[in-house]
């Protein structure tokens, strides 16, 4: 053996050693997981729209189908991307009191967030949907050119909270910005209504159905029973390693671990900021920790009860209603513009029975499995997400439907293409339509 390979061989053993010794060593920090806003947001670990999408102004104008032309609008958005509830601001202070003896975070500083924010937009959750209102334009330039606000021609609705009406605001701002005559961006004052909270059966269906409340949010089987399986399978594990890794003393709370992507993601949104919460948790920690939130959804206010695949049956009516009435000369409303919650849409879609995955989102689910979910609350009801629905008529007065929801068309089930004929469309949901909502929420 030549001198060169000697002195290599010495040089990787003592490297080797070096590095094993430090390795072990019990004053070396604990590994921490390095990741940009960016990539975390870009790979769909939030509900938070990537930039690109969120605020481009490079929208293209749609098309028309063959000898249609789009008459009416129908929207039902989220809001723009807000400060932590109270409950979650609570469950943060948790996390800090469980870490408060971690060396990892020593230096982190305590929980940012007060309860006095509770439901505040960030300044994003303000542009969001702002940006909406412009993107709508664009997108449906050849419609908008021909409406001049009215409020019986352009209806802006809301459910009954405020950082919801702000966000109507806001799209209100980016749609008709330079249209009206106040101040030096020539803004146009729209009229924003709503029903009262606990009458509105339309945009807070779960909060005024007595048999959701009593049958899907505590329900044993369909949920908690989940919810308690996964946490015996995969939070406590995943807890107790992260307490002998981080040297968490007491040992961490399983229950706490889907917190900590909260955490991470509020600091994310509001803060820009990975190299704490965010770095306790590897790509693949993080996906399992957020499943539990995604599971909840699922069973609460997706596909993983029946009733609700019922429960949107009053926003389906009125919907229909409204078309018909502009269809019959009766109504000169051409713009319904409501603004929600994330849970509204999850069940407006659920009521339509769109956007279902292969297989129900379970605690029994392989890790393959639940990073092949599609459709979940970070890529179709995200902050400020969007669903239109588009109708079209033609000179002898066919009407032809289409939903596009964050502005990508989806073919419903039933309907022979993208663009549904409307009496077909009203025959697949003719069971929904014109429901009895207070019967069917009657309970027992």
């Amino acid at each position: 053996m030549n001198t060169y390979n000697i002195l290599y061989s010495i040089f990787v053993f003592y490297f080797f050693l070096s590095y094993n010794l430090s390795f072990c060593s019990e004053d070396e920090e604990p590994f921490l997981y390095k990741r940009s806003p960016d990539y975390l947001i870009n790979n769909r670990f939030f509900e938070i729209e990537p930039a690109e999408t969120a605020f481009s102004l490079d929208i293209q104008p749609i098309d028309y189908p063959d000898n249609y032309t789009l008459k009416q609008l129908y929207l039902l958005s989220r809001h723009g991307s807000r400060k932590p509830i109270i409950a979650q601001v609570q469950a943060l202070n948790q996390l800090d009191k469980a870490f408060a003896n971690a060396p990892v975070a020593k230096e982190w500083g305590k929980n940012p967030f007060t309860v006095e924010e509770n439901y505040r937009l960030g300044t994003r959750g303000k542009l969001e949907p702002y940006y909406d209102g412009i993107q709508s334009f664009k997108r449906y330039k050849k419609f908008w050119e021909n409406v001049k606000y009215d409020a019986d021609v352009v209806k802006f609705q809301t459910a009954d909270r405020f950082w919801i009406s702000q966000s109507a605001m806001a799209y209100s701002e980016g749609l008709f910005v330079g249209t009206g005559p106040i101040g030096a961006c020539k803004n146009e004052p729209v009229y924003i209504w709503s029903y009262p909270w606990n009458q509105d059966y339309f945009l807070e269906m779960y909060t005024n159905c007595l048999r959701f409340n009593q049958t899907v949010l505590n329900n044993f089987t369909y949920y908690i029973e989940q919810t308690y399986a996964y946490g015996n399978k995969t939070l406590a594990p995943l807890a107790e390693k992260l307490t002998k890794k981080y040297n968490i003393n007491p040992p961490l709370d399983p229950q706490l671990v889907p917190s900590i992507y909260t955490y991470c993601d509020f600091m994310v949104l509001h803060y820009d900021q990975t190299d704490t919460w965010c770095a306790l948790l590897s790509d693949d920690e993080h996906r399992l920790a957020l499943y539990y939130w995604t599971m909840r959804d699922y069973f609460q206010y997706s596909y993983g009860h029946p009733l609700n695949e019922k429960l949107g049956c009053a926003y389906l009516t009125q919907f229909v209603n409204s078309v018909d009435d502009y269809l019959n000369g009766n109504s000169r409303m051409v713009a319904d513009l409501k603004f929600a919650h994330g849970f509204t849409e999850s069940i407006v879609l659920t009521t339509l029975g769109v956007y279902k995955n292969k297989y129900p989102a379970t605690a029994d689910l392989t890790f393959e499995q639940i990073k092949g979910l599609k459709y979940i609350q970070q890529t179709v009801t995200y902050w400020s997400s969007t669903i239109y629905f588009e109708i079209y008529t033609s000179p002898s007065n066919d009407a032809l439907l289409r939903l596009v929801v964050n502005f990508e068309p989806y073919v419903i089930p039933g309907c022979d293409g993208e663009y549904c004929e409307w009496t077909k469309f009203k025959s697949i949901f003719a069971d929904k339509i014109n429901c009895d909502f207070e019967k069917m929420c009657a309970y027992p």
